[in-house]
């Protein structure tokens, strides 16, 4: 087992729906996590419906939900700009004026899944993500599979088969 391995390895998935119109991926990307887990090559996981977006408005952050998305958002943006790298799929704002109430609102949009991984409690890697030598941007998916495959230790021609992100 690579030194990797014996840290303390935490995998944290985000979706915005676990209904099956999110299709195999989220399913698969579930089922294999859980797998890396009871095989001991992560330690945990955690897997959390976020939505579509969240509301900038201070309001939100008074709840334990809304305050949560927003720190995550807050530290994936940390970690990106540390790191050289763009977040991708989300994590811009948008504002949306409503024709009906005339107010207008500021939110920030979220992926359809994302996943981070935090090694003795430091952020190490967020997806949907890219870097300057990176094209096309790493998904969720493609770390999954980073992650079976170092599993296995297999050789190119005896990688894990996993779902394409279709």
């Amino acid at each position: 087992m690579s030194d990797n391995a014996r840290s303390s390895t935490r995998i944290e998935l985000y979706v915005r729906s676990l209904s099956s119109g999110t299709g195999v991926q989220v399913e698969t990307m579930i089922d294999r996590l859980e797998a890396f887990r009871t095989d001991g090559e992560i330690d945990d996981y955690t897997v959390t419906v976020w939505g579509s977006r969240v509301s900038t408005d201070p309001a939100v952050a008074r709840t334990d939900a809304g305050a949560t998305i927003r720190e995550r958002v807050a530290e994936f943006k940390q970690w990106a700009t540390e790191c050289g790298a763009t977040l991708e799929g989300g994590f811009d704002r948008e504002t949306v004026h409503s024709a009906i109430t005339g107010e207008t609102h500021e939110f920030i949009s979220l992926p359809s899944v994302a996943m981070a991984c935090r090694r003795n409690g430091e952020l190490e890697w967020v997806v949907p993500s890219a870097t300057a030598e990176e094209a096309p941007p790493t998904t969720p998916m493609d770390r999954i599979r980073t992650l079976a495959n170092e599993r296995q230790g297999s050789e190119p021609g005896e990688r894990a088969t996993i779902p394409s992100d279709d």
